[in-house]
């Protein structure tokens, strides 16, 4: 009771999906936890593989990053792990990548939220780095300077020739860092294959 109380008082209260007052304990109400059951069909357009469209989302991933709620990886979890597991059979994969965030969002954000929802999914996963300050991608419009942004920015120091490699990422909007992140994989580490998994997508991508 006192702990709730404090939340209260304390934190931000409201779910992490429709913005209303929440009564329970976790970042979901009721509804939206039966909301977002509903949309959590596995989808796949070539090589992305993802769960919702980036609106149908948009706060959690906004409270994710930015509001310091890691435990919204919690209502993600289970979806997460259903849909890891059905593309690590399907596509016979070695070793999931989580893509990272540069030094700089680290040290201010604390996490890495792609992180976080791995653990939370108790995915097993590797880590490359991010060796360039990128700008968030939403500061962006342009495509070829959202390309420019991300070029050379990660670095790979372990050995996965001849490998099927899953890429984790939370959002994808021009697809930019995947495209940056599989040419690393495939040209530089000779990987075998590169495919990727997201939270969310924006609709624009496909277009």
């Amino acid at each position: 009771m006192l702990k709730q109380l404090l939340r209260k008082l304390l934190f931000d209260n409201t779910c992490s999906l429709c913005g209303c007052h929440l009564e329970n304990k976790g970042y979901l109400c009721s509804k939206c936890i039966i909301k977002l059951e509903k949309m959590s069909d596995l989808k796949q357009r070539e090589n992305l593989y993802y769960l919702y469209y980036y609106t149908d989302v948009k706060k959690i991933i906004f409270d994710l990053k930015f509001k310091n709620r890691k435990g919204v990886a919690n209502s993600l979890s289970r979806h997460v792990k259903e849909s890891i597991e059905q593309i690590q059979i399907k596509e016979e994969i070695d070793v999931v990548i989580s893509v990272p965030v540069n030094k700089k969002r680290f040290l201010e954000r604390g996490y890495n939220q792609v992180d976080e929802i791995l653990k939370s999914a108790d995915i097993k996963f590797e880590n490359i780095e991010r060796i360039k300050n990128t700008k968030h991608m939403y500061e962006i419009k342009e495509h070829e300077k959202r390309k420019e942004n991300v070029k050379k920015a990660f670095k790979v120091t372990r050995d996965y020739f001849q490998k099927n490699i899953l890429i984790v990422d939370d959002i994808v909007t021009t697809g930019a860092t995947i495209k940056e992140i599989e040419k690393e994989f495939l040209e530089n580490q000779k990987a075998k294959s590169v495919v990727f998994f997201t939270i969310a997508v924006v609709r624009d991508y496909f277009k």
